[in-house]
């Protein structure tokens, strides 16, 4: 059986959780490779090492290289998973080029350890949503069978025969018209330029619930140094944990409101930033490949230089965000009423800096393509 391409296959991972389990998660990716050489007679490079720059480069190249149609990305799904940035910024950027190129069969996610939250209909956190819409493998009890029994070797070959069968069906896939979040007709395919003016009007849309987003965090942290500022005039009249505990209960409920906004601001700037990537991803993949005619190369630039400058000024934002976040890990001892509000708040700023990955991701491919345009 001949496949199309070199395939591979990315893991990604913990490594705690790879020590936890002595060392499976890795062999489990390896007895995969094997099995699928011998369905195949080609062999499946397996990429486990991040910190290896082979892991890296080769992960640029697949990337840059659409994917070629026989790159999976292999995410080993589990609680400590959805806690690693790395993990998370991984399975996003991987996710956002497979869909601009109707191949999101090669992201193939492994239930490691349950996650319950991947069961709930809205799992309150996009990185879930995207696992939970993907037909993924359920390795929750054959991970407690002996590696050498049968039912452990028959599940590494029907895993192995179904990246097989995936392969085969994404071999002669063509890339879908590049469609933006709101385009009107996506039936009717805009030319280039078209393109490009409605990748800029989406822009904005987006980066204004982020600057809403910027706005109720520095409300809440305002809110926060005034509670501090009343916390040490208490403590000045003596008036001990009782005062600090009536402080700590006004000012969980004047944040429940603001809390609720950031929820709702989060997911809809998440939402409106996954949505529009693939259109942008395309948008970029197609000046590269199509190249741009002179007469149109000062708009192309101009769009790049519209993305990289609302990139950059999110990034700030973005900064702003993860010092917020670290303001709050003393926070939830204060008192139980400020547990929910800190677990709601973390897990909006976790939405934002969670979309810092599709932000890099369309900076670093645009200055790719730039120097190609420079350079023709």
């Amino acid at each position: 059986m001949a496949i199309n391409g070199d395939p591979a296959g990315f893991w990604s991972y913990t490594h705690r959780d790879d020590e936890i389990e002595d060392g499976r998660i890795k062999r489990l990716a390896k007895k995969i490779a094997n099995e699928f050489e011998g369905i195949t007679a080609e062999e499946l490079d397996v990429f486990l090492d991040k910190e290896d720059i082979k892991w890296g480069d080769e992960w640029r190249k697949r990337i840059d290289n659409a994917l070629t149609g026989s790159t999976f990305f292999m995410p080993i799904v589990t609680p400590r998973f959805f806690k690693s940035e790395e993990c998370r910024r991984e399975i996003l950027t991987f996710a956002g080029h497979a869909k601009s190129l109707g191949l999101e069969e090669l992201l193939l996610p492994i239930l490691y350890f349950d996650v319950p939250q991947l069961k709930d209909p809205n799992p309150g956190d996009e990185v879930m949503t995207l696992v939970a819409q993907r037909q993924y493998e359920d390795w929750t009890k054959l991970r407690l069978e002996d590696e050498d029994s049968p039912e452990y070797r028959k599940a590494v070959n029907r895993l192995a025969a179904r990246l097989v069968e995936i392969l085969e069906r994404t071999a002669e896939v063509d890339p879908p018209p590049v469609v933006l979040a709101d385009s009107a007709d996506p039936e009717d395919e805009p030319g280039m330029l078209d393109l490009m003016a409605d990748a800029e009007a989406a822009l904005p849309s987006w980066a204004n619930s982020m600057e809403q987003f910027g706005a109720t965090v520095r409300e809440m942290g305002e809110r926060v140094r005034l509670a501090n500022e009343e916390m040490s005039a208490s403590d000045a009249r003596g008036g001990g944990f009782a005062g600090r505990l009536r402080i700590t209960q006004s000012l969980a409920e004047d944040l429940k409101d603001p809390v609720d906004k950031l929820g709702q601001l989060g997911h809809q700037y998440s939402a409106d930033l996954l949505a529009i990537d693939p259109g942008i991803l395309g948008i970029i993949r197609l000046v590269e490949t199509e190249g741009i005619s002179g007469e149109n190369e000062a708009q192309a630039v101009e769009f790049f230089n519209t993305v990289k400058t609302t990139a950059g000024q999110i990034r700030g934002m973005v900064n702003s965000v993860r010092e917020f976040s670290s303001s709050l890990d003393g926070a939830a001892s204060l008192s139980k009423s400020m547990r929910p509000l800190i677990k709601k708040m973390r897990a909006s700023l976790q939405r934002v800096v969670d979309g810092q990955a599709v932000l890099d991701e369309w900076e670093r491919r645009i200055d790719e393509v730039s120097r190609t345009i420079e350079g023709s």
